[in-house]
């Protein structure tokens, strides 16, 4: 459960619900790699990319 702050800040920067969700989705496959489907590499380059993306969002000055 992501605390009550994340989602303050989801709604004045709606663009981090698709961070949160393609960081979901990099953990979803590299835990999926571990039991024979889903790729580690994409799916840490998808935690990397996507958590990049957010801390750009996160530090705009708004």
């Amino acid at each position: 459960m992501l605390p009550r702050k994340w989602a303050n800040l989801e709604r004045q920067r709606p663009q981090l619900r698709w961070v949160k969700w393609g960081e979901a989705a990099g953990a979803l496959l590299v835990v999926g790699s571990l039991v024979g489907f889903g790729s580690w590499v994409l799916g840490l380059l998808l935690m990397v990319g996507f958590g990049l993306w957010g801390y750009s969002i996160l530090n705009r000055s708004s």
